[in-house]
């Protein structure tokens, strides 16, 4: 990429000379019309302030439309570099409000990485050979140390940032808990956040403001060394060259001008750190059975759910994984859908699985389209077949359910999501609480209509309801997480 970024430098160098050739022969014209000369003899200046005036005009284009250019190829590249990542970590073991930090870390990357052509090479290079041009014309050592003492105070100097971590957890809080807030009191939380609000902003503000005033001492500074050139200038020259160096000399102080923001934009970014969670290879090994766990290790933290934990479950078999509240029942089927990856050991399954879960998605269409959004194909009678096996059929399969199924109640929510999970032609099918909501007359259909519907399929059932251990095989996870009993 960076080899792409010449033309655009080239043009972006080239935009700014004509810029100052526009403005020294302006001055040029102005001051010599002043002394009334003959209009023939401003014919060049004339001439001269229209060619730097339409050069200036396409040149400035041609650098936006190469830059852009770039910028969006970069930005394309970001985005898929973003959206791997986040299949590959997602969802975190830390819960959503991990992932939402992992994507506002991951965009706010993007949108520094993709600003570093604009806001840092471009500045910065075209700023370095205006001062080399400019040093060549006058032989004034002066300038590249007016240039190094406008690179150095930023590069030398720690960049600070309003810490806005505090303040983000307690808006997450607030959501999570919104619910809970209304029914009791939301006025003691609407306080604490006002205080981090307002604490945040104080700190930005203080921050600010330093960057302010370090930026206006630089440009003091650096009016003070062209003053300082125009005063060793005047010596030399006539008044009219004089006006002209006057000109160039605001023009460049307007670039140099760009040179701090450009340095805090590239320490930023030098600073960035895609985020990351331990990916692990996957582990392919041939099996005949439906589920093959071997030393498996897995945990949240410094706590351990799995050690050397290890399960088989044959082909066709219906199981009923049962344990403790906290013992890894969930935990163990997103190791089986491999949505976390092991720690060590492995976790091999023999076939194509489909999962019903809480937190599975209920999409905001219609009962088809969300049967639709998970297979293409699926035929009406095929949709009908799975909602009149968990109870639902009598629901219009065209009717919208609004957001993540905000127009069902509970169980029927949960019913749904199990339709959804036994449309899909698999050969494992694992169901989170399924009898979740349901009374024990429809909870004791739903359990029989399951074991009949997958007679050729395995069935795993994760549960605490022990009225169905009798018509399940049982694997009991117990709370140590070392071991598995088979019955």
């Amino acid at each position: 990429m960076s080899k792409k970024f010449f033309p655009a430098i080239l043009a972006n160098v080239a935009a700014a000379l004509s810029e100052i050739l526009l403005m020294a022969s302006s001055a040029w014209l102005i001051a010599s019309a002043a002394l009334h000369p003959p209009l023939s003899s401003l014919s060049i200046g004339i001439t001269l302030v229209r060619t730097a005036g339409i050069s200036r005009a396409i040149l400035r284009y041609a650098d936006r439309f190469l830059s852009h250019k770039i910028i969006f190829t970069l930005l394309d590249a970001l985005r898929e570099e973003i959206f791997l990542r986040a299949a590959k970590i997602f969802p975190s073991k830390s819960g959503r409000s991990r992932e939402g930090e992992i994507l506002h870390a991951l965009t706010v990357s993007a949108d520094l990485l993709k600003d570093f052509l604009p806001r840092v090479v471009l500045p910065i290079s075209t700023a370095a050979l205006v001062t080399i041009l400019l040093t060549f014309f006058l032989r004034e050592p002066i300038l590249p140390l007016i240039f190094i003492a406008n690179i150095l105070p930023a590069v030398l100097m720690k960049i600070s940032q309003a810490d806005d971590s505090t303040y983000r957890g307690k808006i997450l809080d607030f959501s999570d808990g919104r619910d809970e807030l209304k029914i009791f009191s939301a006025t003691p939380a609407i306080k604490m956040l006002n205080e981090s609000a307002k604490s945040f902003g104080a700190e930005n503000f203080r921050l600010t403001t330093r960057q302010i005033n370090i930026d206006t001492t630089l440009r003091i500074f650096n009016a003070a060394g062209f003053f300082f050139v125009l005063l060793k200038l005047g010596a030399v020259v006539d008044r009219i060259g004089l006006t002209v160096w006057t000109l160039i000399f605001l023009a460049t102080l307007e670039i140099f001008a760009q040179i701090p923001s450009a340095i805090r934009t590239w320490k930023k970014i030098r600073a960035v750190e895609m985020p990351d969670e331990k990916i692990l290879s996957a582990q392919i090994f041939p099996t005949d059975k439906a589920v093959e766990i071997k030393n498996l290790s897995f945990g949240y933290g410094g706590e351990k759910i799995f050690d050397d934990f290890s399960l088989t479950i044959e082909r066709g078999e219906k199981i009923a994984i049962v344990g403790e509240s906290g013992a890894g029942k969930t935990t163990l089927l997103y190791l089986l859908m491999k949505l976390f990856p092991p720690e060590s050991g492995t976790v091999v399954i023999g076939g194509t699985i489909a999962a019903s879960t809480f937190a599975n998605v209920i999409f905001s269409t219609s009962i088809r389209a969300n049967f639709h959004m998970l297979r293409e194909n699926i035929s009406d009678e095929k949709i009908l077949g799975a909602l009149k096996l968990v109870g639902l059929e009598n629901f219009d399969i065209n009717v919208p359910i609004g957001e993540d199924g905000a127009n069902l109640s509970g169980g029927e929510r949960n019913r749904l999501q199990i339709a959804l999970a036994i449309a899909q032609d698999t050969d494992i099918l694992i169901l989170d609480e399924p009898t979740a909501g349901l009374d024990k007359n429809s909870a004791d259909k739903l359990i029989k209509n399951l074991i009949d519907a997958t007679k050729n399929r395995t069935l795993i059932i994760i549960t605490h309801d022990s009225n169905y251990f009798a018509d399940l095989g049982r694997i009991e996870i117990k709370t140590q997480h070392k071991n598995a009993a088979n019955s």
